[in-house]
This record gives structure tokens, sequence and C-alpha cells, in this order.
């Protein structure tokens, strides 16, 4: 199967929302690949993208299918999935605000990954083919995208280290830590205590207790029963490199 016979899927079934998304007046442009972009382009794009909601569970990613469109992440939890030599799909990372969905599916090639709603949120979507038509993917655009898949590549390497650090505590913070810097924030709403039960192969029950004794040693502050600050601590800490 060649790049350009990859069956194509849009996973974004929800409609748009109504009224025509701002990038100028949104929070999220500072880590967003198309709202980083000239706005120049963004005129172009003027009425072309569109904001979406997503509910918890909803498949945003299809691992193994061409995406048609490009969907960046404006609010909300994002689980990152890998499917084994069984056909089970397993945790491999958080992703969260600024996330970009899709971006293999504008050179024609299956998404290596696949994703699933934690929470309810927005993100923000374009036709791949409409991006083409309007003169939007040129050289420049393409570099941007580049550094974009990159920079996911180094991060996912992180989250692989993840599992490899000694103890659950470490693991957890690390987690959290990385989350954290995914979405250029260290204030984050903490994921189910399932999700990251499954992300780390332990209990539910183990992550509460944790998150307790990582609270206790002053590792993140909690602000409310979902919404906790993370100390900014590099990875490098947790392995002792």
């Amino acid at each position: 199967m060649t790049t350009r016979d990859h069956p194509r899927t849009d996973a974004l079934s929800s409609p748009p929302l109504t009224g025509r998304p701002s990038c100028c007046q949104c929070a999220t442009r500072k880590v967003c690949l198309l709202g980083g972009m000239p706005d120049e382009y963004l005129q172009r794009l003027d009425g072309v993208i569109e904001e979406r909601a997503f509910s918890k569970h909803e498949v945003l990613e299809v691992e193994g299918v061409a995406a048609r469109r490009l969907a960046i992440v404006k609010v909300g939890t994002v689980m990152a999935t890998r499917r084994g030599e069984q056909g089970h799909s397993r945790p491999v990372a958080l992703f969260g605000r600024g996330r970009v969905l899709g971006q293999y599916g504008v050179y024609g090639h299956a998404e290596q990954l696949g994703a699933t709603a934690l929470s309810p949120g927005r993100m923000c979507s374009v036709n791949t083919a409409e991006m083409y038509r309007l003169g939007v993917v040129d050289r420049d655009f393409h570099e941007r995208l580049q550094t974009w898949i990159v920079r996911s590549y180094g991060r996912l390497a992180d989250w692989s280290r993840v599992m490899r650090f000694k103890g659950l505590p470490h693991q957890l913070h690390a987690s959290l830590v990385l989350f954290a810097q995914e979405q250029g924030h260290r204030s984050l709403r903490l994921p189910s205590h399932i999700a990251l039960a499954e992300l780390l192969s332990t209990t539910r029950e183990s992550i509460a207790r944790t998150l307790r004794q990582l609270e206790a040693d002053g590792h993140l502050v909690r602000t409310d029963r979902w919404h906790c600050e993370v100390a900014d601590t590099p990875l490098s800490a947790f392995a002792g490199d």
C-alpha cells in the first residue's frame, strides 16, 4: 500500500459550533500550529477553519488511517494510544491544549497513533484538501509542520522514558510534568485516576494514594478536586541522569 492508498477518514463526527473561530483572540494561539501562521495565511483560511466540540470517550484520531482534516486541540485532555501485535490499543501518552491531530494526513500517510478524548473539549479543524486548494500548504507551512512533527517525536521519546523511572511517584510526577509542558502551562486539569492508572499500568487506588503523597511532598499543589499546579522538574531529576 502506497502513501496515497491509505484509507482516509474524518474522525470528527460532531457538527461545527456556531460562529467563526477567531485565531487572533484565541488563548491557544501561542501553542497552535495554525494560530502561529502569518495573518495572510489565516485570512485565506477564514471561513474554512471550524471549531468543534468533542465529548468524553470520543475517538479523535484513528491509527492506521490517513486523516482528512488537520485539527488542533483547544480545550480538553486526550489519551494517545498505540496498537500492539494482538490488535489491542494501549495508552502511551497524554496530550492537551495545542496538540496537532491528523498531521500525517497532510502528506497522505496513515496516522501512527490513535487518540481518544478523556474529557469534553473543543478543537479547531480544517479540511486538508481545502488547505491545498487555498495555497496554504507551501514551503513555509511544510517547515512549520515538520518542526511540529519532529518536536512530537521527541516528546513521545520522553513519554517512553517515564516507564523506566523507578517507583510510581517518579513515574506519575514525570507524567504530569510532561503533560504540563505539552500545554505550555504548569497549571492543568488532572486526568481521571482510571486514565492515569491505565497509562502507568497500575491501579486507581495507587494513583490516588501517590497523588496525595506528591501533594504532601510539595511536588504539586491542588487548587480543587480536578486542578493542580505541577512543580517544573526536569525529567533528568527522576532518572538520576
